[in-house]
């Protein structure tokens, strides 16, 4: 968000940014999200453990960027955006929630979101050997082109 309200040093331009199953949260639940007991959920307890004196707590900008008050995604300092899930990872909805509300926020760039079927979060790196990492890798490299 930064980069796309200030001038970076030497006048360097982000052109593409990837979010690649987005670690983010909330307090309310978001498509199929557990909307019992969320609290002790581990989403939950990482954030409050690693910045426990954070304003807004889980709902600070940081890890929901979504949440009232925080800074409007037309923002974003790039130009072309990547978002991608995974059908198994808890993270799935909040990462689609995510790319939809950049596309909704009247972002000047082009957004696109994969979504893996099958698969769990990080599975490209937890088993970098399967066909599904292989192809995601390969997706994520042409992107990034």
């Amino acid at each position: 968000m930064r980069a796309g309200k200030e001038s970076l040093p030497n006048n360097v331009k982000i052109s593409r940014a990837f979010y690649t199953h987005p670690y983010f949260w909330g307090s309310e639940a978001v498509g199929s999200e557990p909307t019992e007991n969320r609290e002790k959920l581990l989403q939950y307890r990482v954030w409050t453990y690693l910045y426990p004196t954070v304003p807004g707590g889980i709902d600070s900008p940081m890890i929901n960027p979504v949440a009232p008050g925080a800074p409007s995604l037309a923002g974003l300092g790039c130009s072309k955006l990547l978002v991608s899930v995974s059908e198994k990872d808890i993270l799935w909805s909040r990462g689609i929630s995510f790319y939809n509300a950049v596309k909704e926020s009247g972002w000047k760039g082009e957004a696109e979101l994969i979504e893996v079927e099958g698969e769990g979060h990080a599975f490209h790196i937890v088993n970098y050997e399967s066909e599904s990492a292989k192809k995601f890798i390969v997706r994520l490299a042409s992107f990034l082109k």
